[in-house]
């Protein structure tokens, strides 16, 4: 309990705050009875009133966003407005402009952008009760071990996803309301992973395990950056040593593309590997999540070649931050000692088989390298004489 004689006192003025807002000439009108209610009786798209007469229908589903865009005719167009406004909505006359950082649409959309952000809310799920963490059955100790340690590993990568998201929120030009809507929903997926996985490491009588040297997987992608900052053999563009995620076209590649298309062949393994009915649920779960990650960073990648001003030099650098991304996650994911241990003790069924579950962990990295092939082949982006993921892992 706060002791409030000893607390010192305010220093806040607020008689005078309370004078100053007072002697607004607003709300001195407000106490004179003066009400100016121009902007309410402004003919809607005449500047300060925004649309007006328009009834959406919902759809079968309830009413999405493409019911509204559908009704209003508002889709968005190449260029978001330097201001604060939602798309169509009318804009005070004393606004003034806003700085957005990201204001073109080929440089965030994705045909397929609207419908993720529905799909995201219709499918959301509660890590607290929609798991059968009751029916959990108990594992050999081994297979425990190797499990929670595996889960540990998946909790950090769900941290890295969230933290490099999230920043770019406010970056958004709120005219393309629909990127920012969907790394939202995409950042509270992130958190329910790393809660899923923090639950069942602590679920049937395990334990945190290692965490990982995030360190390694930075050191290596510096042979391809040289002492300026530039990736070795580039064009001209400047690229630093974060320059994974430099930009919003790099950090859709690394994440949504390199990053959770790895996670997602991942989690597709974590069900192969899983003992239980209760940790296969698990693994369900997070691949629909992660899936919609993939589909966005797929489809963003192929709109972004066919629509950029500048196709050919944006093809060159996207192979270059492909390069180093490959072998940042290389490292991160596929080479880390207790991650291929712990999925070959899995795969093996106990320490004794773990010769056996590194083959199938092998087989797990080839599934990868190829579904990521051919998924940017598919967006337009060839890498198949260039990729940096070695066509088998050398061991």
């Amino acid at each position: 309990m706060v002791d409030t004689a000893s607390a010192p006192a305010s220093k806040v003025d607020v008689e005078g705050i309370t004078a100053h807002i007072a002697a607004d000439p607003y709300i001195r009108g407000l106490r004179e009875g003066t009400v100016d209610l121009s902007w309410f009786r402004a003919e809607p798209g005449q500047g300060v009133w925004g649309s007006w007469g328009v009834k959406a229908q919902p759809s079968r589903r309830g009413l999405t966003l493409m019911d509204i865009d559908k009704a209003s005719g508002e889709e968005p167009g190449p260029i978001g407005p330097s201001v604060t406004a939602p798309r169509g909505g009318g804009l005070d006359p004393e606004a003034g402009q806003t700085p957005w950082e990201i204001n073109s649409k080929w440089e965030l959309w994705a045909e397929n952008l609207t419908s993720l952000y529905e799909e995201s809310c219709s499918r959301q799920w509660n890590a607290t009760a929609d798991i059968e963490w009751r029916n959990l059955e108990p594992l050999p100790p081994d297979m425990e071990r190797a499990l929670c340690q595996f889960c540990t590993f998946l909790t950090m990568a769900e941290y890295l996803a969230t933290d490099v998201l999230a920043p770019w929120l406010p970056k958004f030009n709120t005219y393309f309301h629909e990127i920012k809507l969907f790394i939202a929903s995409q950042a509270m997926d992130e958190a329910r992973h790393t809660e899923v996985f923090r639950k069942r490491i602590f679920a049937n009588g395990g334990g945190m395990g290692m965490a990982i040297k995030l360190g390694e997987a930075l050191a290596a992608i510096q042979p391809y950056v040289d002492a300026s900052g530039k990736v070795a053999n580039d064009t001209g563009s400047p690229l630093a040593s974060n320059a994974l995620f430099d930009n919003w076209r790099d950090v859709s590649y690394c994440i949504h593309v390199v990053f959770e298309g790895a996670v997602l062949s991942i989690f597709r393994y974590g069900e192969f590997l899983c003992n239980t009915d209760v940790d296969k649920q698990i693994f369900r779960m997070v691949m629909q999540d992660e899936a919609r990650h993939v589909a966005y960073g797929s489809m963003h990648l192929k709109y972004l070649l066919e629509n950029a001003p500048d196709p050919d030099l944006q093809r060159i650098q996207i192979h270059e931050i492909a390069d180093m991304a490959e072998i940042f996650f290389l490292q991160l994911f596929f080479l880390q000692p207790a991650t291929i241990e712990s999925c070959a003790i899995l795969a093996g069924h106990g320490v004794d088989g773990i010769a056996k579950g590194i083959e199938s962990y092998k087989t797990l990295y080839s599934k990868m390298r190829g579904e990521y092939l051919s998924r940017i082949a598919a967006a337009g982006l060839d890498r198949s004489d260039r990729c940096l993921f070695p066509a088998e892992l050398p061991f």
